[in-house]
């Protein structure tokens, strides 16, 4: 998917580190999409999420701001909105670089599913950049089992 779309690709070109975690899910693009968008029901699967607000309509370009619990407010942009399919903010690290946080709802072989994904943006990353980005990573696949949960039912 990053390869048809330019928007989204980080802006040297190439990503320096990127994780992912896809599931299968029987349920329509259209009963998935609203756990992205919605503040309400994003906290269903994002579980650590205390605020989400966006300033203005769910679309590219937009901006927000979230609060996770024992972090400070966070500041966000929509890099890439395509209803039913594709959701893309970045948020800027200070010190750490740009993350991108990726969800995709994805057909293959008339199966779907859901992929996220974390992508950091930054020159020569090191060690240690790699412990953040698995750390930031570590509760993404129970988050997208969340959704499937919810979903499926």
């Amino acid at each position: 998917y990053h390869q048809n779309n330019p928007f989204i690709m980080d802006r040297k070109g190439e990503c320096e580190m990127e994780l992912q975690f896809k599931t299968k899910v029987n349920a329509s693009k259209e009963r998935i999409w609203p756990y992205y968008v919605d503040p309400e029901k994003r906290s269903i699967w994002e579980e650590d999420l205390e605020r989400l607000s966006f300033d203005g309509a769910v679309v590219t370009g937009t901006t927000g701001k979230m609060k996770l619990k024992e972090m400070p407010e966070m500041s966000f942009t929509l890099i890439s909105v395509v209803p039913n399919f594709s959701y893309w903010d970045l948020t800027e690290v200070p010190g750490m670089g740009c993350l991108d946080f990726g969800h995709d709802i994805l057909e293959e072989s008339g199966k779907l599913y859901i992929r996220h994904s974390i992508r950091l943006e930054k020159d020569n990353p090191t060690d240690a950049d790699l412990e953040f980005l698995c750390g930031v990573f570590s509760d993404v696949p129970h988050a997208v089992m969340n959704i499937k949960r919810e979903v499926e039912r």
